[in-house]
């Protein structure tokens, strides 16, 4: 692919991207290295753009000139977190197999259900680690292919 598609493709991602604002954040391309400026209002929105771009096929390394222009005055409540934290999931994984709760209590995350695949499950957790306002996260999701298996399992086990 070249550097002009390559870009094309970085941005189109960063529009997909929840809570970025991509406008903020400047684009270059050379010999597929990618190189983002700009600014965003938090370090998880900054993880979040390095992890999207980075796993975009055709990149080859990334330079990143992001600033974090942080609000330490604004403090979010639990409930704005677990709406975040739910847009992620709504998002980013895989719909088959997904059913996931989001629990948030003094800011601290606990994800339970279960997801597909396991890539589901790395990305949840990712995405705990990512959310403006987590202090820390527990993941109990449970990787399974099917729910119905997962239940007949539950009934025949009781």
């Amino acid at each position: 692919m070249d550097d002009l598609n390559l870009r094309a493709r970085v941005l189109e991602t960063l529009e997909c991207l929840p809570l970025i604002t991509p406008s903020e954040i400047g684009v270059a391309v050379h010999q597929g290295v990618v190189v983002l400026t700009g600014h965003v209002s938090e370090a998880s929105h900054k993880g979040m753009i390095e992890f999207a771009v980075l796993n975009l096929p055709d990149v080859r390394g990334l330079a990143q000139k992001i600033h974090i222009a942080a609000d330490l005055e604004f403090l979010d409540t639990d409930e704005e977190i677990a709406r975040r934290m739910l847009r992620m999931v709504e998002w980013n994984l895989q719909m088959k197999g997904r059913d996931v709760r989001v629990r948030v209590e003094g800011r601290w995350v606990t994800l339970t259900g279960h997801v597909g695949c396991s890539d589901d499950f790395e990305r949840a957790e990712q995405f705990a680690r990512m959310v403006r306002g987590c202090a820390g996260f527990d993941n109990h999701l449970v990787v399974s292919s099917s729910r119905r298996a997962d239940a007949g399992a539950l009934e025949s086990a009781g």
